[in-house]
């Protein structure tokens, strides 16, 4: 057990206050007494004693409110270096710093807190967050400034004092920030706290042993998003962690990460199959980056397995085949990407329309206006569908946007020549030719 010198200061008018409250004392004093406290009074000020071995904490109760209804206590806690920079309040109003998510649900939508990431997840251990948790329906409760505050109505104090004496027991507590992050990535019962206090080992402390080993204690979390970190960590070492975390499809977002980081390591066999799967138990995520990825595969096979999907889906995985299509950079996406132009479906249309702008030809175009002219009034579409004709034209074989040629070096040919801005050409022979001459030919005579 550690030594704490708990120290109840009263001014006048709260020791008036408490002097009226005879019951209140006493109960005071047996509150302390069953902490192993010993009440000692004084003209001003109580002693309230521990037998110790790691320094003081030095406690005051002040009442205020109408007739000292309501109390303060303020605990001045002897913590680690650079706890004085840490704040835990319920409010969030005048924060300045960088809130920090603990990953334990019910303590985040409770409680604000700042401060140095590695000291805050060390000194927040299961059993500390489970104490504040309480003291903070017990009272209003904060710690900034190197002092854990509470207040609450007078009546609560006896219950309430020896709850926060216990709070600063724990955060006095010699502190190796290594080993408890260590501790709480291995042992907490939240898979969230577990899963950043992992998160800030391989952040801050990459070449500490210990990282290394929570890395692979990691591994056999039964979270898949604690496994999903330690084997993105353990780079080709934890593939096979990947590859089942990518197939399980147990959590949607972590089956999506998975796919993500395996990426073209990935066959395109399996990466179809994966998403194959996560169409039929509809993990969105997991079936947009399958996607994404058999766009980028460069596999033969690509376009049809995309197309099919952007065939029987609806929404947003019929768009993001149809983008998937155009990242395949194939001429032979185009004739399903101009059917999808004719779906009721808004945002496959603009899709449809952004790909045919990476992988359309000359026959895109007209399906390409009559699309923007069904859809007047959408903008969004208009736009897609200009931007992706200018793209066409701009890959065009010797076009540029607006050169019009119908033939080639034949009689009846109409072009307009690169050589001469506004050219008009009909044939190469003299007879029968109609064209805009060079502007520095001399004209005709009469």
């Amino acid at each position: 057990m550690w030594e704490i010198l708990a120290v109840v200061l009263l001014g006048g008018a709260a020791l008036g206050g408490l002097l009226k409250r005879g019951r209140h004392t006493h109960e005071w004093e047996t509150a302390a007494r069953m902490y192993g406290l010993q009440a000692v009074d004084t003209p001003n000020l109580w002693h309230l004693p521990l037998k110790t071995g790691a320094g003081q904490a030095v406690v005051r109760i002040d009442t205020f409110g109408d007739e000292g209804r309501f109390a303060r206590i303020v605990v001045m806690v002897p913590g680690p270096p650079d706890f004085k920079t840490v704040r835990i309040s319920r409010e969030a109003i005048l924060h300045w710093g960088r809130e920090i998510e603990m990953g334990d649900v019910s303590f985040d939508s409770a409680f604000f807190i700042e401060g140095p990431t590695g000291l805050v997840f060390a000194v927040l251990d299961e059993e500390t967050r489970r104490l504040l948790f309480r003291a903070g329906t017990e009272s209003q409760v904060e710690i900034s400034n190197g002092e854990l505050r509470a207040e609450m109505s007078y009546e609560k104090v006896p219950s309430t004092l020896p709850l926060l004496l216990d709070i600063s027991q724990r955060l006095a507590r010699p502190l190796d920030i290594p080993r408890r992050l260590a501790e709480n990535a291995q042992q907490d019962p939240a898979p969230g706290v577990r899963l950043q206090n992992l998160r800030v080992l391989i952040r801050e402390l990459p070449e500490d042993p210990r990282t290394a080993e929570a890395v692979r204690v990691a591994c056999s979390d039964p979270s898949p998003a604690v496994r999903l970190r330690a084997a993105q960590e353990l780079g080709a070492e934890g593939r096979d962690i990947l590859l089942e975390l990518a197939e399980s499809l147990a959590d949607d977002t972590v089956s999506a990460e998975a796919v993500s980081i395996l990426d073209q390591t990935l066959s395109f066999e399996r990466t179809r199959a994966i998403l194959d799967r996560a169409r039929g138990v509809r993990h969105i995520q997991t079936a947009r980056v399958c996607l994404e990825a058999l766009g980028r595969s460069g596999a033969a096979a690509a376009v049809d397995a995309l197309a099919k999907v952007m065939e029987e889906e609806e929404g947003g995985l019929a768009a993001a085949a149809a983008q998937a299509l155009g990242a395949t950079g194939s001429s032979a996406a185009e004739p399903s990407l101009i059917l999808a132009l004719q779906r009721e479906l808004a945002d496959l249309r603009v899709a449809a329309a952004n790909a045919l702008g990476r992988v359309g030809s000359a026959a895109a175009v007209l399906p390409l206006k009559e699309a923007a002219e069904r859809s007047w009034l959408d903008f969004e579409i208009r736009r897609a569908t200009q931007q992706a004709i200018a793209e066409i034209h701009s890959r065009l074989s010797g076009a540029s946007p607006g050169q019009l040629s119908l033939a080639g070096a034949e009689m009846g040919q109409l072009s307009l020549a690169q050589d001469g801005a506004g050219q008009l050409s009909l044939a190469t022979d003299p007879a029968g030719q109609l064209s805009l001459g060079n502007a520095e030919d001399p004209p005709e005579e009469a």
